[in-house]
């Protein structure tokens, strides 16, 4: 636990630094695109993440679940680095041919509802090759257990540089297609700073040996690889495909105020992707050891604190719904009911913990990619059976239902296969807390000054919520650092 507990709070900081970033960023984006230019950042990146999923051909599962049978830093950890590229490499080709044979068909179906999507389709490519090998020098310091790095480029180097272009683009001295350049360019430099720091680290070995990679383990690897593409495309179409869609059905415009509200929603999640980052190293190790007591002991912590951290933002996120929506333009009005749906999914993903890194890193890893095949038949038909009735809200309605729907199927695999069920009078007790805490500011009538009136709701949620949870004893690892810190500054004895 000391591994997890000392690099997931440092990337719980880093993300959140980040995310204090992101969301001066996400304020001012509005502001100064119109909901067309913000829709066609949200279309890229989206479609980007969707292209670099299948381009890795599973090579990122591979590398969490196997380094730890490669790792030896005197032999180069067997020249795992090697396969790693090559194989991404190989992927990134089969998806830039497939990109330039259906290019044309691509600018047809977009060149009347999202035209300026087309007159930038050609920076998909390089902002997916980019990403690629984000995702696997990343994956690879993951499992040497040196995940923050990808937290301080990604997450805090990044929006730094993105949030200084916008000051450059706010004073006019940069015209929108040079803003977007420079955007792009912000969004691929992490990639170049993973590679810089695993040379520096000596941790650059691209030498093949031979004779280390045995048959079985090779097919072992070539079977996990298989259903990651399965299982991380899917994935990918889950997290994605919402934006894709509203794009399709609704227009490039609309696609923008979805993006944006979107963003809101899932600041909830922050916790649980920076946790994902170790966890996933921490349990493959445990896994080859058989220490299932361990897992299940951490799995019932992730449970218990994420759903705490979750709970937290999303009455705080709720609470603010008025003024959020002050501090946005009138256009994207429609995204209030954007807002609460997707951070009502993302709570449930707090609330079930670390429940799919279990699963992908257990030999049921076949089962999770059939999970997650699954749920993108649900979130594709609900987006089709909601975003008519109800538009952006009803894409996220989709997103929300299918996550919910993701996390009770794998909640039931693991209580059958491992017996694991997380939850106690603790999940109760935060409940309850974050009810009472919502309460506490909902009859306050709104002030005519946004940013006092979200002081004063946000100071009397949070102090309320962490007077509770110390004087129940809710959630014991996460009291037990509160105590900690309290005492740091002389606040307690």
């Amino acid at each position: 636990m000391g591994i997890i507990e000392k690099q997931a709070t440092r990337n719980v900081i880093y993300s959140y630094l980040g995310a204090g970033l992101g969301f001066i960023t996400l304020m001012w984006l509005p502001h100064l695109l119109t909901t067309d230019e913000n829709g066609l950042i949200r279309i890229l990146i989206s479609i980007t993440a969707l292209i670099a999923q299948f381009s890795n051909l599973g090579f990122t599962s591979v590398t969490i679940r196997f380094f730890p049978y490669f790792r030896n830093k005197e032999m180069g950890h067997h020249g795992f680095l090697f396969y790693a590229i090559f194989v991404s490499l190989i992927g990134f080709i089969l998806c830039f041919i497939v990109f330039y044979i259906f290019k044309a068909e691509i600018i047809a179906n977009n060149i009347e509802k999202s035209k300026l999507f087309v007159d930038y389709i050609n920076y998909l490519m390089p902002l997916t090759f980019f990403t690629v090998f984000f995702n696997i020098f990343d994956a690879y310091l993951r499992a040497s257990f040196s995940s923050v790095v990808g937290s301080i480029t990604k997450e805090f180097i990044q929006r730094i540089l993105i949030l200084i272009l916008l000051a450059v683009f706010f004073f006019q001295l940069i015209t929108f297609p040079v803003f977007i350049f420079f955007y792009i360019v912000a969004t691929c430099l992490p990639t170049l700073m993973l590679l810089v720091f695993i040379i520096r680290m000596d941790e650059w070995h691209v030498k093949p040996v031979r004779g280390f990679l045995t048959k079985a383990l090779r097919n072992e690897m070539l079977a996990l690889s298989f259903f990651s593409i399965i299982s991380g495309l899917s994935g990918a179409i889950v997290l994605n495909i919402d934006s894709i869609m509203v794009n399709s059905m609704l227009g490039l415009s609309l696609t923008g105020v979805y993006g944006i509200a979107s963003q809101f929603g899932s600041m909830i999640v922050i916790p649980a992707r920076s946790l994902y980052r170790i966890t996933s190293s921490v349990v493959a190790e445990s896994f080859k050891k058989e220490d299932i007591s361990g897992i299940k002991s951490l799995y019932i912590k992730s449970c218990n604190n994420q759903l705490a951290i979750g709970a937290l933002l999303f009455i705080g996120i709720w609470a603010n719904i008025d003024n959020i929506m002050r501090l946005l333009p009138h256009d994207f009005a429609q995204g209030r009911s954007v807002i609460l749906f997707i951070s009502a999914g993302y709570l449930v993903e707090m609330a079930t913990g670390i429940n799919q890194v279990i699963i992908s890193n257990s030999k049921y890893f076949r089962v999770e990619a059939y999970f997650v095949f699954v749920t993108v038949g649900v979130v594709v038909i609900a987006n089709y059976i909601f975003i008519p009735i109800y538009g952006i809200a009803g894409s996220a309605l989709a997103t929300a239902v299918t996550i919910t729907f993701a996390n009770i199927i794998r909640f039931v695999f693991l209580y059958i296969k491992f017996g694991m069920q997380p939850y106690n009078i603790n999940t109760l007790k935060l409940l309850s807390i974050a009810m009472l805490c919502y309460l506490s500011v909902y009859f306050i009538p709104l002030l005519q000054n946004k940013y006092i009136d979200i002081a004063i709701r946000s100071s009397i949620i949070s102090g309320l919520f962490f007077i509770l949870i110390l004087l129940t004893e809710a959630t014991p690892e996460l009291n037990s650092k509160i105590r900690k810190n309290l005492k740091r500054f002389g606040l307690s004895k």
